[in-house]
């Protein structure tokens, strides 16, 4: 299931066209996802940063700290390596110095809007556009193989998840053995997996605190009966991502929750039955919250209907109200309206989502019945 080099250097040649047409000589990388798209190459910056030069008709140039330079060359799978002694460094041995005497010529230079603004000093005038984002927005038949991959381990972490929960149960126990699973069927796949991209982030927020998806758990927070509970895992296998989330129930579900189950439900089906190539982001994520709206549920709304799924859990495309983009083909996306009621709990299902021409597929397999989420009680 790997990138390989001519697919990288594709890539490479893909964003080299778009600096022609945007008339730019060359364009600076520093996201590490682009940088790994563009290269392969993942790695963890810290204090020491990393670029990649991708001029518009050369070879592109990688800028590491010496600590890498044998790990990138060894890595990466397109551009030249250089490196730079360390940092804090003194200026002849700098990465600004380094980066400098390649940049050297460049009279217009293209660069990342999430560039830190203190890079910006030793740099000459640049433009900020996300080109590679851009690229990033459709994958290619290898991306969606790994991602459909991803999102098989992601269903395996909810699955972990539920069945570590129960009636009475702390939830940060149910959180036990997920990463332990979530490697071996990422290892098992695939022996030779890059562990720098591999990791979840996987959880289960009881009622009421389901009502605040991005809280942390706390070791007081026990799952009672009847009321609605969450489990999320977002999982990145060898690179690439999928999230899988389920509202699930212990014992019992009460008929209030049962009710606002079904109402997120139906808006989650209204969103997905829009879901096709030109379809409107800002359509598809409308149509979930127009229909909540009129259900009650205006001032328990928190959040757009999705957002796109590729290397991160998180990026473009946008399925929210503000970002009128039209989908296509094989773009991946999260849909996943959710209705949040302060002190009594949250609904949200998350699925991983491949657009295809005339409608979806679903990647993530979880059960999404509401009588398949129950945990019956356990008995002594």
């Amino acid at each position: 299931m790997e990138i390989s080099k001519d697919e990288l250097a594709g890539r490479v040649k893909n964003l080299q066209e778009k600096l022609e047409q945007e008339n730019l000589d060359a364009y600076l990388v520093g996201n590490g996802e682009n940088f790994y798209y563009l290269s392969g190459l993942a790695y963890r910056p810290y204090e020491r940063p990393f670029f990649m030069v991708v001029p518009k008709s050369d070879t592109p140039i990688l800028l590491v700290p010496k600590l890498e330079e044998e790990h990138a060359r060894e890595v990466a799978g397109v551009g030249e390596v250089r490196s730079y002694w360390e940092f804090p460094a003194k200026e002849s041995e700098s990465w600004f110095k380094a980066l400098r005497e390649i940049l050297k010529g460049y009279t217009s230079l293209g660069v990342e809007t999430s560039l830190p603004l203190n890079y910006l000093r030793y740099l000459p005038e640049v433009v900020a556009k996300d080109l590679v984002e851009d690229l990033r927005l459709t994958k290619s038949q290898r991306e969606i193989e790994k991602i459909r991959f991803a999102s098989e381990v992601a269903d395996r972490a909810v699955e972990v998840l539920m069945g570590n929960s129960g009636e009475g149960v702390i939830a940060l126990m149910a959180i036990a053995n997920v990463s332990t699973e979530v490697y071996m069927k990422v290892l098992g796949k695939n022996p030779n997996a890059n562990l720098m991209v591999t990791g979840s982030t996987a959880a289960v927020w009881p009622a009421p605190i389901s009502s605040m998806p991005h809280r942390a758990p706390g070791p007081f927070d026990v799952i009672k009966a009847g009321l609605p509970n969450v489990a999320l895992a977002t999982v990145q296998a060898d690179g690439y991502s999928g999230e899988c989330e389920r509202t699930f129930f212990a014992t019992s579900v009460e008929e209030k929750a049962k009710k606002i189950f079904e109402d997120v439900m139906e808006a989650r089906s209204r969103a997905l039955e829009m879901v096709r190539e030109d379809a409107l982001c800002s359509e598809i994520d409308l149509a979930a919250k127009n229909y909540l709206i009129e259900k009650g549920y205006r001032e328990n709304l928190l959040h757009r209907t999705g957002h796109g799924i590729g290397i991160g859990t998180h990026e473009a495309p946008w399925i929210a109200e503000g970002y009128d983009n039209p989908l296509k083909e094989n773009m991946i996306i999260s849909i996943e309206p959710g209705v949040y009621l302060h002190g009594y709990g949250g609904v949200r299902h998350s699925d991983t989502v491949l657009v295809k021409k005339n409608g979806y597929e679903l990647l993530t397999k979880f059960p999404r019945e509401l009588e398949k989420l129950v945990i019956p009680k356990k008995t002594k």
